[in-house]
């Protein structure tokens, strides 16, 4: 069973029972079921997180937080009677907050939610693997999307805000990140699903897999170094703020 984004992470508690009660029909097989692949993925809004309100991180979190944890807990009976796998997809994102935004948050609680996971269930024959891709290309990474929002996030400011900040700085936070998605997006999907397939049918699969040769030369090193000399390197990269005093 493969989740995808916008099925249930939003739901009231009424409807997650609902969801939970197909899984209980008498047409699913006895045996429970075996395979479950949480794949929710929204970006959201990618930007400064003064720019953003609560809200905002709700959206992000219902979907790629929240969605997969209800998802599992509602199907857990069914997967600990088949000794099946849960696969959760977070992102290398998961490891290293790069950016702003309910993203990097969702991703970090999907990581902590499926390494509690695993060892709770080990005892019943469940495994649990996470999936942490690079950078993709994929709607999450749709340059489109991604620089839509942040103009419309940049159009809700206060005036003193865009004051603070400048247009300047709007201009320069969307080239750099061009810059990064064209550089580092990879095409190959296959890359992906074949850890995915792994994770499946393999007799040891991984606890951690980490597709894309940027999550492996890059966000991975990078989030073992000191968070100062990460600060360094992030601040280094980002445009910064026409008032800003550091």
């Amino acid at each position: 069973l493969v989740w995808e984004p916008g099925r249930l992470g939003a739901k009231s508690q009424t409807e997650q029972k609902k969801f939970q009660a197909l899984w209980k029909l008498p047409a699913f097989p006895r045996g429970g079921l075996f395979g479950l692949v949480n794949n929710a993925g929204v970006a959201g809004i990618i930007g400064p997180t003064p720019w953003l309100t609560r809200d905002d991180f709700h959206r992000v979190l219902n979907v790629n937080t929240l969605g997969p944890i209800g998802v599992t807990l509602a199907l857990l009976p069914l997967l600990q009677q088949a000794r099946g796998r849960v696969i959760n997809v977070t992102s290398v994102l998961g490891r290293l907050a790069a950016n702003g935004g309910g993203y990097c948050v969702s991703k970090f609680g999907l990581e902590a939610f499926s390494d509690s996971l695993r060892r709770d269930v080990a005892s019943f024959g469940v495994r649990v693997s996470i999936v942490e891709p690079g950078f993709f290309q994929t709607p999450v990474t749709n340059l489109k999307s991604l620089e839509n929002a942040l103009q419309a996030c940049w159009a809700r400011l206060p005036p003193a805000t865009q004051a603070h900040y400048g247009e300047a700085f709007l201009t320069k936070y969307l080239k750099v990140q061009q810059r990064i998605m064209n550089l580092l997006c990879d095409p190959d999907l296959t890359k992906v699903s074949k850890c995915l397939e792994h994770a499946l049918t393999a007799r040891h699969p991984r606890t951690r897999y980490s597709p894309g040769w940027d999550a492996k030369l890059l966000w991975l090193p990078a989030s073992y170094l000191p968070a100062s000399l990460v600060d360094a390197m992030l601040t280094w990269v980002l445009p910064k703020p026409a008032h800003a005093i550091y």
